[in-house]
Protein backbone atom coordinates (compact mmCIF):
# COMPACT_ATOMS: atom_id res chain seq x y z
CA UNK A 1 0.00 0.00 0.00
CA UNK A 2 2.66 2.23 0.85
CA UNK A 3 4.60 1.52 -2.18
CA UNK A 4 1.19 2.16 -4.20
CA UNK A 5 1.16 5.63 -2.92
CA UNK A 6 4.81 7.16 -3.29
CA UNK A 7 4.21 6.27 -6.59
CA UNK A 8 1.24 7.78 -7.55
CA UNK A 9 2.54 11.18 -5.47
CA UNK A 10 6.00 10.77 -7.65
CA UNK A 11 3.86 10.58 -10.72
CA UNK A 12 1.62 13.32 -9.28
CA UNK A 13 4.09 15.79 -8.27
CA UNK A 14 6.17 17.55 -10.95
CA UNK A 15 10.03 17.35 -10.58
CA UNK A 16 10.51 21.00 -10.26
CA UNK A 17 8.38 21.33 -7.80
CA UNK A 18 10.58 18.59 -5.69
CA UNK A 19 13.75 20.80 -6.52
CA UNK A 20 11.98 23.98 -6.06
CA UNK A 21 10.53 22.59 -2.43
CA UNK A 22 7.07 23.82 -3.92
CA UNK A 23 5.15 24.44 -7.57
CA UNK A 24 5.63 28.52 -6.96
CA UNK A 25 9.13 28.19 -5.94
CA UNK A 26 10.61 27.70 -2.32
CA UNK A 27 10.28 30.50 -0.05
CA UNK A 28 13.90 31.33 -0.10
CA UNK A 29 13.49 32.09 -3.64
CA UNK A 30 11.14 34.66 -3.15
CA UNK A 31 12.83 36.79 -0.99
CA UNK A 32 15.74 36.58 -2.96
CA UNK A 33 13.88 37.79 -5.90
CA UNK A 34 11.93 41.07 -3.82
CA UNK A 35 15.26 41.67 -1.86
CA UNK A 36 16.97 41.62 -5.82
CA UNK A 37 13.84 44.01 -6.78
CA UNK A 38 13.67 46.36 -3.21
CA UNK A 39 17.22 46.55 -3.76
CA UNK A 40 17.69 47.53 -7.69
CA UNK A 41 14.56 50.09 -7.18
CA UNK A 42 16.49 52.12 -4.03
CA UNK A 43 19.19 51.69 -6.19
CA UNK A 44 17.64 53.41 -9.19
CA UNK A 45 16.15 55.94 -6.96
CA UNK A 46 19.27 56.35 -4.82
CA UNK A 47 20.78 57.62 -8.09
CA UNK A 48 17.89 59.51 -8.97
CA UNK A 49 18.50 61.41 -6.22
CA UNK A 50 22.07 61.50 -6.19
CA UNK A 51 22.08 62.75 -9.23
CA UNK A 52 19.66 65.27 -8.68
CA UNK A 53 21.69 66.24 -5.19
CA UNK A 54 24.81 66.52 -7.72
CA UNK A 55 22.99 68.86 -10.28
CA UNK A 56 22.05 71.40 -6.76
CA UNK A 57 25.58 71.10 -5.50
CA UNK A 58 27.25 71.36 -8.47
CA UNK A 59 24.75 74.95 -9.46
CA UNK A 60 25.22 76.13 -5.95
CA UNK A 61 28.96 75.75 -5.83
CA UNK A 62 29.30 77.18 -9.61
CA UNK A 63 26.56 80.31 -8.13
CA UNK A 64 29.35 80.36 -4.97
CA UNK A 65 32.53 80.71 -6.83
CA UNK A 66 30.93 83.22 -8.98
CA UNK A 67 29.75 85.26 -5.88
CA UNK A 68 33.08 84.55 -4.45
CA UNK A 69 34.98 85.61 -7.50
CA UNK A 70 33.08 88.82 -7.89
CA UNK A 71 33.50 89.74 -4.63
CA UNK A 72 37.05 88.67 -4.28
CA UNK A 73 37.75 90.94 -7.59
CA UNK A 74 36.07 93.83 -5.83
CA UNK A 75 37.57 93.27 -2.69
CA UNK A 76 41.58 93.22 -4.52
CA UNK A 77 39.87 96.50 -6.57
CA UNK A 78 39.13 97.78 -3.17
CA UNK A 79 42.49 97.09 -1.45
CA UNK A 80 44.73 98.02 -4.55
CA UNK A 81 42.85 101.59 -4.74
CA UNK A 82 43.47 101.71 -0.77
CA UNK A 83 46.94 100.89 -1.35
CA UNK A 84 47.44 103.23 -4.51
CA UNK A 85 45.48 105.83 -2.19
CA UNK A 86 47.85 105.71 0.97
CA UNK A 87 51.24 105.76 -0.96
CA UNK A 88 51.28 109.30 -1.19
CA UNK A 89 49.96 109.87 2.52
CA UNK A 90 52.79 107.01 4.23
CA UNK A 91 55.15 108.29 2.09
CA UNK A 92 54.72 111.58 3.29
CA UNK A 93 53.99 110.80 7.11
CA UNK A 94 57.28 108.40 6.73
CA UNK A 95 59.05 111.55 5.94
CA UNK A 96 57.71 112.90 8.90
CA UNK A 97 58.67 110.05 11.09
CA UNK A 98 62.14 109.63 9.71
CA UNK A 99 62.99 112.99 10.10
CA UNK A 100 61.25 114.10 13.29
CA UNK A 101 61.37 110.83 15.18
CA UNK A 102 65.35 109.71 15.14
CA UNK A 103 67.51 108.96 18.46
CA UNK A 104 70.06 111.75 16.51
CA UNK A 105 67.88 114.25 16.92
CA UNK A 106 66.09 114.23 20.14
CA UNK A 107 67.80 111.55 21.65
CA UNK A 108 69.79 112.28 25.05
CA UNK A 109 73.02 112.37 23.15
CA UNK A 110 71.94 115.19 20.60
CA UNK A 111 70.21 117.28 23.51
CA UNK A 112 72.64 120.45 24.36
CA UNK A 113 73.35 119.08 27.51
CA UNK A 114 75.10 116.17 25.84
CA UNK A 115 76.31 118.42 23.03
CA UNK A 116 78.29 121.38 24.82
CA UNK A 117 78.24 120.13 28.85
CA UNK A 118 75.81 122.98 30.10
CA UNK A 119 72.24 123.69 28.77
CA UNK A 120 72.91 126.47 25.77
CA UNK A 121 70.14 128.30 23.94
CA UNK A 122 72.54 128.30 21.27
CA UNK A 123 73.72 125.08 20.59
CA UNK A 124 69.85 123.96 20.74
CA UNK A 125 69.41 126.31 17.49
CA UNK A 126 71.99 124.79 15.89
CA UNK A 127 70.89 121.35 16.72
CA UNK A 128 67.38 122.93 15.45
CA UNK A 129 69.46 123.75 12.11
CA UNK A 130 70.85 120.62 12.06
CA UNK A 131 67.68 118.60 11.65
CA UNK A 132 66.08 120.99 9.32
CA UNK A 133 68.95 120.41 7.30
CA UNK A 134 67.85 116.66 7.62
CA UNK A 135 64.46 117.35 7.26
CA UNK A 136 65.46 119.40 3.94
CA UNK A 137 67.36 117.25 1.96
CA UNK A 138 64.99 114.01 3.07
CA UNK A 139 61.91 116.01 1.14
CA UNK A 140 63.86 117.11 -1.72
CA UNK A 141 64.80 113.36 -2.38
CA UNK A 142 61.56 111.77 -2.31
CA UNK A 143 59.96 114.70 -4.38
CA UNK A 144 62.49 113.93 -7.04
CA UNK A 145 62.43 110.10 -6.60
CA UNK A 146 58.31 111.05 -7.10
CA UNK A 147 58.81 113.01 -10.55
CA UNK A 148 61.30 110.38 -12.52
CA UNK A 149 59.17 107.31 -11.74
CA UNK A 150 60.05 104.92 -14.51
CA UNK A 151 56.44 104.00 -16.84
CA UNK A 152 53.91 106.51 -14.22
CA UNK A 153 51.13 107.56 -16.05
CA UNK A 154 49.44 110.55 -15.95
CA UNK A 155 46.35 108.98 -14.39
CA UNK A 156 48.34 107.56 -11.52
CA UNK A 157 49.62 111.11 -10.39
CA UNK A 158 45.97 112.37 -10.79
CA UNK A 159 44.64 109.21 -8.58
CA UNK A 160 46.79 110.50 -5.82
CA UNK A 161 45.75 114.18 -6.04
CA UNK A 162 41.86 112.81 -5.72
CA UNK A 163 42.85 109.92 -3.37
CA UNK A 164 40.43 111.01 0.39
CA UNK A 165 43.78 110.90 1.74
CA UNK A 166 45.54 113.80 0.19
CA UNK A 167 45.10 116.78 2.40
CA UNK A 168 42.47 118.79 1.89
CA UNK A 169 42.45 122.50 0.85
CA UNK A 170 42.57 123.58 4.63
CA UNK A 171 44.91 121.35 5.10
CA UNK A 172 47.05 122.13 2.46
CA UNK A 173 46.60 126.05 4.08
CA UNK A 174 47.42 125.14 7.74
CA UNK A 175 50.51 122.36 6.43
CA UNK A 176 51.72 126.08 4.72
CA UNK A 177 51.22 128.26 6.53
CA UNK A 178 50.71 126.67 10.20
CA UNK A 179 48.53 129.22 12.89
CA UNK A 180 50.59 128.49 15.69
CA UNK A 181 54.27 129.05 13.45
CA UNK A 182 55.66 125.50 14.40
CA UNK A 183 54.07 122.47 12.12
CA UNK A 184 52.89 119.33 14.22
CA UNK A 185 54.52 116.07 12.73
CA UNK A 186 51.54 115.06 10.59
CA UNK A 187 51.32 118.70 9.20
CA UNK A 188 54.96 118.14 7.78
CA UNK A 189 53.81 115.12 5.66
CA UNK A 190 50.87 116.98 4.70
CA UNK A 191 52.94 119.87 3.45
CA UNK A 192 55.63 117.31 1.74
CA UNK A 193 52.31 115.96 -0.26
CA UNK A 194 51.43 119.40 -0.66
CA UNK A 195 54.69 120.54 -2.18
CA UNK A 196 54.31 117.96 -4.41
CA UNK A 197 50.57 118.99 -5.65
CA UNK A 198 51.27 122.56 -5.81
CA UNK A 199 54.25 122.45 -7.91
CA UNK A 200 54.66 119.34 -10.20
CA UNK A 201 51.05 118.09 -9.98
CA UNK A 202 51.97 116.30 -13.26
CA UNK A 203 55.79 115.37 -13.83
CA UNK A 204 56.63 114.50 -17.22
CA UNK A 205 57.24 110.92 -18.62
CA UNK A 206 60.38 109.08 -18.39
CA UNK A 207 61.90 108.10 -21.63
CA UNK A 208 63.51 104.97 -22.26
CA UNK A 209 67.39 104.91 -23.59
CA UNK A 210 66.45 104.07 -26.87
CA UNK A 211 63.71 106.58 -27.25
CA UNK A 212 66.67 109.28 -25.90
CA UNK A 213 69.27 108.69 -28.94
CA UNK A 214 66.28 110.00 -31.36
CA UNK A 215 66.21 113.31 -32.29
CA UNK A 216 62.87 114.06 -31.06
CA UNK A 217 64.46 112.14 -27.74
CA UNK A 218 66.82 114.34 -27.66
CA UNK A 219 64.95 117.52 -27.79
CA UNK A 220 62.61 116.19 -25.18
CA UNK A 221 65.46 115.42 -22.90
CA UNK A 222 66.83 118.76 -23.18
CA UNK A 223 63.63 120.47 -22.46
CA UNK A 224 62.68 118.20 -19.55
CA UNK A 225 66.50 118.86 -18.11
CA UNK A 226 65.38 122.84 -18.34
CA UNK A 227 62.11 121.99 -16.98
CA UNK A 228 62.92 120.08 -14.33
CA UNK A 229 65.84 122.90 -12.84
CA UNK A 230 63.02 125.34 -13.05
CA UNK A 231 61.19 123.32 -11.19
CA UNK A 232 63.44 121.74 -8.38
CA UNK A 233 64.37 125.40 -7.69
CA UNK A 234 61.10 126.58 -6.83
CA UNK A 235 60.41 123.16 -5.19
CA UNK A 236 63.72 124.09 -3.05
CA UNK A 237 62.71 127.29 -2.02
CA UNK A 238 59.24 125.79 -0.44
CA UNK A 239 60.99 123.00 1.22
CA UNK A 240 63.36 125.63 2.99
CA UNK A 241 59.80 127.54 3.99
CA UNK A 242 58.16 124.11 5.52
CA UNK A 243 61.20 123.29 7.50
CA UNK A 244 61.00 126.93 9.04
CA UNK A 245 58.51 125.91 10.47
CA UNK A 246 59.07 122.42 11.54
CA UNK A 247 59.13 121.09 15.12
CA UNK A 248 62.72 120.44 14.73
CA UNK A 249 64.00 122.06 17.86
CA UNK A 250 65.11 119.73 20.93
CA UNK A 251 63.66 119.18 24.33
CA UNK A 252 65.88 121.29 26.08
CA UNK A 253 65.33 124.76 23.91
CA UNK A 254 61.56 124.17 24.62
CA UNK A 255 61.51 123.65 28.03
CA UNK A 256 64.35 126.79 28.00
CA UNK A 257 61.73 128.95 26.07
CA UNK A 258 58.19 127.95 28.22
CA UNK A 259 60.42 129.30 31.42
CA UNK A 260 61.47 132.07 29.80
CA UNK A 261 57.47 132.67 28.94
CA UNK A 262 56.29 132.13 32.40
CA UNK A 263 59.03 134.16 33.83
CA UNK A 264 58.00 137.36 31.59
CA UNK A 265 54.59 136.84 33.05
CA UNK A 266 53.29 135.28 29.86
CA UNK A 267 50.00 132.04 30.99
CA UNK A 268 49.25 129.29 29.03
CA UNK A 269 50.95 127.48 26.12
CA UNK A 270 53.40 129.96 24.56
CA UNK A 271 53.39 131.25 21.63
CA UNK A 272 55.11 129.09 18.72
CA UNK A 273 55.15 125.56 20.61
CA UNK A 274 52.63 123.44 19.61
CA UNK A 275 52.02 119.74 21.04
CA UNK A 276 55.20 120.41 22.83
CA UNK A 277 57.42 121.09 20.11
CA UNK A 278 59.18 123.64 18.91
CA UNK A 279 60.21 125.50 15.09
CA UNK A 280 62.42 128.19 14.26
CA UNK A 281 59.84 130.26 13.48
CA UNK A 282 57.82 129.69 16.70
CA UNK A 283 61.16 130.48 18.61
CA UNK A 284 61.34 133.93 16.91
CA UNK A 285 57.70 134.29 17.48
CA UNK A 286 57.82 133.95 21.19
CA UNK A 287 60.81 135.83 22.21
CA UNK A 288 59.11 138.79 20.44
CA UNK A 289 55.98 138.36 22.28
CA UNK A 290 57.85 137.75 25.55
CA UNK A 291 59.19 141.20 24.69
CA UNK A 292 56.91 143.71 22.02
CA UNK A 293 53.82 141.95 22.81
CA UNK A 294 54.24 141.85 26.44
CA UNK A 295 53.69 144.97 29.08
CA UNK A 296 55.79 143.15 31.66
CA UNK A 297 59.00 143.23 30.07
CA UNK A 298 58.97 147.23 29.86
CA UNK A 299 58.89 147.74 33.46
CA UNK A 300 61.60 144.80 34.11
CA UNK A 301 64.08 146.63 31.65
CA UNK A 302 63.35 149.84 33.66
CA UNK A 303 64.32 148.19 37.02
CA UNK A 304 66.65 145.60 35.66
CA UNK A 305 70.37 145.51 37.28
CA UNK A 306 73.26 146.81 34.94
CA UNK A 307 73.93 142.95 34.30
CA UNK A 308 70.39 141.99 33.35
CA UNK A 309 70.14 144.64 30.48
CA UNK A 310 73.47 143.33 29.44
CA UNK A 311 72.07 140.15 29.24
CA UNK A 312 68.68 141.00 27.38
CA UNK A 313 71.11 143.32 24.99
CA UNK A 314 73.41 140.53 23.69
CA UNK A 315 70.32 137.58 23.56
CA UNK A 316 68.17 140.33 21.28
CA UNK A 317 71.27 141.19 19.39
CA UNK A 318 72.24 137.81 18.71
CA UNK A 319 68.55 136.88 17.64
CA UNK A 320 68.57 139.80 15.45
CA UNK A 321 71.96 138.26 13.33
CA UNK A 322 70.23 135.23 13.03
CA UNK A 323 67.36 136.92 11.46
CA UNK A 324 69.04 139.21 9.33
CA UNK A 325 70.90 135.86 8.38
CA UNK A 326 67.34 134.12 7.75
CA UNK A 327 66.06 137.23 5.55
CA UNK A 328 68.93 137.40 3.75
CA UNK A 329 69.00 133.67 2.73
CA UNK A 330 65.24 134.15 1.77
CA UNK A 331 65.58 137.37 -0.56
CA UNK A 332 68.82 135.43 -2.21
CA UNK A 333 66.45 133.07 -3.00
CA UNK A 334 63.13 134.95 -3.88
CA UNK A 335 66.19 136.81 -6.19
CA UNK A 336 67.09 132.88 -7.99
CA UNK A 337 63.35 132.57 -8.23
CA UNK A 338 62.75 136.06 -9.59
CA UNK A 339 65.19 135.71 -12.43
CA UNK A 340 64.20 132.28 -13.51
CA UNK A 341 60.67 133.93 -13.89
CA UNK A 342 62.03 136.68 -15.73
CA UNK A 343 63.80 134.17 -18.30
CA UNK A 344 60.87 132.39 -19.23
CA UNK A 345 58.88 135.22 -19.90
CA UNK A 346 61.93 136.16 -22.15
CA UNK A 347 61.69 132.92 -23.71
CA UNK A 348 57.81 133.35 -24.53
CA UNK A 349 58.50 136.50 -25.92
CA UNK A 350 62.26 137.80 -27.47
CA UNK A 351 62.94 134.07 -27.54
CA UNK A 352 60.20 133.51 -30.36
CA UNK A 353 61.31 137.02 -32.43
CA UNK A 354 65.02 135.71 -31.79
CA UNK A 355 64.38 132.14 -33.62
CA UNK A 356 62.05 134.06 -36.70
CA UNK A 357 65.10 136.14 -37.38
CA UNK A 358 67.39 133.25 -36.93
CA UNK A 359 64.67 131.41 -39.50
CA UNK A 360 64.65 134.98 -41.93
CA UNK A 361 68.44 134.98 -41.66
CA UNK A 362 69.46 131.22 -42.64
CA UNK A 363 66.26 131.19 -45.19
CA UNK A 364 67.76 134.21 -47.18
CA UNK A 365 71.40 132.62 -46.97
CA UNK A 366 70.00 129.43 -48.75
Amino acid sequence: MKKMLLAFLMVAIPSHAWAGGCGCGSVQAIVTAAKTETIQTVNAYTAAEAQAIRSEILLAAQNIIGTIKTESATIVRAILALKESNVAAMKGQAIADAALKTEDMYGKSAQPAGLCGSSSLGAGIQLGAQAGQEIHVTMREKQFEYANREGAKPVEFLERVLADEHPTEKEVVDSLFPVGSTLTEEQVAQAHESIKTLANPRPLPVVTEAQKTTPAGQTYTAARKIHEGRLGTVMEALNSHVVYHAPTLPEDVTTWAMNQWTEAGGSGTPPGIVDGKLSEAGLYKLLSQMRSGNANWFSHVATATEAGLLRELVLMQAFQFELARKNTELLDRLTFITSLDYLTRMEGTTGREMKELYTRMVGAQQ
